[in-house]
Formats: structure tokens, sequence, C-alpha cells
């Protein structure tokens, strides 16, 4: 079997061609910026091209039965009314032109990456699953339009899953490699209130519900991809803190990351309950269902750095 990954070169993708090509997958990866080629594992199969622009590469993709879409622009920035533009045209084009090389060839599943912003930034304490109504904000558009993009994939007899990432955790990237220095210099601290809730998934389960999701031919739609052990902000910085053996109490205040980062604050102070329903319900088994024993695993190494 045959795997395409776009947006492999950035923090998830790695681990996902990592675990099918232990599992005897033949992958290919598309890489826009040749220098990021160090960062994928030995034995992939690289494509050069950009994944919001139609080329050679969408021959290469076709050819595989599976593709796997993470590419889009980094969230995690000023929103400019200029970078909003871009948060949304990386994703679209890029899903649309994955689709077009699926249905060309010997496409037969997509997965294709969302967020659980889709179900807004602020819910309180309701507990959402995929059945939940999408939320207005931004981000919550931004994932409805995305998603739809790549159901348009069902027209050509795709099997599409659509993976809604919480807060991805995982060594050399992601969240945690922003939270890492405030904590271990004992300054870290929950992000304002605290009291928001804190979706987060260990970037090993990524991977293996990734898998599990290809080999179920039964599965399709949307996948709250979060562990669990959901934690509130609080909890998860005081968890983090045991986990170094530094203190973290120190909060972070709301407005200082509004002055930064303007509207896209919304979406680290806010948070959204979300339960991994479908997966649990599929008989997926979390690698790393609790907040400790995933940064325990993570931080191994990492404890005194």
């Amino acid at each position: 079997m045959k795997l395409f990954i776009a947006g492999g070169t950035g923090f998830i993708g790695p681990h996902v061609i990592e675990r099918f090509l232990e599992d005897g997958w033949d992958v290919k990866a598309l890489v826009r910026n040749e220098r990021k080629i160090e960062t994928l594992p030995a034995g992939v199969e690289i494509i050069l091209g950009d994944p919001t622009q139609p080329g050679p590469w969408q021959a290469k993709a076709s050819e595989c039965q599976v593709a796997v879409n993470l590419t889009g622009a980094n969230i995690f920035a000023r929103w400019t009314p200029e970078y909003k533009k871009e948060i949304l045209r990386t994703r679209l084009e890029s899903t649309k032109r994955v689709v077009e090389a699926l249905a060309s060839g010997n496409g037969r599943i997509l997965l294709n990456a969302s967020a659980v912003g889709y179900y807004g930034a602020h819910r309180g304490e309701e507990e959402v699953s995929e059945e939940s109504p999408a939320g207005s904000d931004f981000l919550a558009e931004v994932c409805r339009a995305w998603e739809a993009e790549a159901l348009t994939g069902e027209k050509f007899g795709l099997r599409v899953c659509l993976m809604r990432f919480g807060v991805v955790l995982g060594r050399g990237g992601g969240a945690l490699s922003k939270m890492l220095p405030a904590f271990k210099f004992g300054l870290g601290g929950p992000i304002g209130s605290g009291k928001q809730w804190f979706p987060w998934i260990h970037v090993k389960d990524v991977a293996e519900a990734a898998l599990f999701l290809v080999k179920r031919d039964d599965l399709r739609g949307p996948f709250n991809f979060v562990s669990p052990g959901i934690v509130r902000q609080k909890e998860f910085a005081k968890l983090l803190g045991k986990a170094l053996g530094r203190p973290a109490f120190l909060p972070v205040p709301a407005f200082v990351l509004h002055l930064l980062f303007g509207e896209m604050a919304r979406v680290v102070t806010g948070g959204v309950k979300a339960r991994p329903r479908r997966l649990l319900e599929a008989g997926y088994r979390f690698l790393f269902p609790e907040a400790l024993e995933a940064l325990r695993e993570i931080l191994g190494k990492d404890k005194t750095g």
C-alpha cells in the first residue's frame, strides 16, 4: 500500500510517516522547502512541489491509495487581515489539489487535518462531540470551510476522515516547545484564568489513530483527535511543572497575550471540552490517555535541559 503525505515536514508529519513505514507502507512525502528534507525519516520518497498549486507532484500522489493532508499556514501568529486570508487559502487550496490527485488515480482514502477549533474557542462547560455544531469565530469558520473542501472527495468515491486536532504534544516541537523554556526556569503557569478546558493529544496517538482510521473501512467523517483525559489549563500547567520538577504557579495574564497576538489570543485563552467519542466507540485504545504519563514520556530525555 502507498501513502502520500502533504505537510509532512511539520511537527506531526514525521511521526505519521514513521508509523506508516513501520507498518510496511510505501510513503511519498511532498516537500516545498528542500532544507526541510532532513527532518523526514529515512525510507520515505521525496517529491518536490507546492501543495497549494497544481503540478507534476499530483501524478506521483495519484499512484497512492491513501493521502494524509496536514498542510496549512501556522495559526500561532498575529492575525492581520492578510494573514487570515493566508490561513484559509493554504488549507483550502492544498486540500483541493490533494483531492484532485487522488480522484485522478488510485486514491481511496483521504485523512484531512482540521481542529477542535471547529467548535469555537469559547464553549464553557459544554462537552462537545463530533455531532456538536460548529462555532462562529474565525477559526471555526476556517475549519468548517476546510472540512467542506475535503468532503468534496466523496463525490469521487473517496472515504474521507476529518482529524479534528486538539493541542498536539510531543518532543522537539509543537505547543510544548513554546511552553518549556519558562517552565524549566520555574516561571511557568496557567494561561489566563486557567479554568478553560485544554484538549490535548500525544503526537504518537495522532500517528497511531491515523493508521487505525485507514485500516477501518467502516469509518468516515469527523473524529476528535484529543485524549480522553482532558484537563483544565491550570491543571495541565501543574502537571507539566510536576513532570519537570519545577513550580508552575505564575499565570500568564490574558491581556498580555491579547497585546502580543490580538485576535489569535482567543485560541489560547479559550478552550473546549472535547471528547474523542467516535474514536473510543470504534475501539481505538489510546497509548497515552492521561496527561501526566504523556508528559513524562515526552520529557524523559529533557528534564534537565
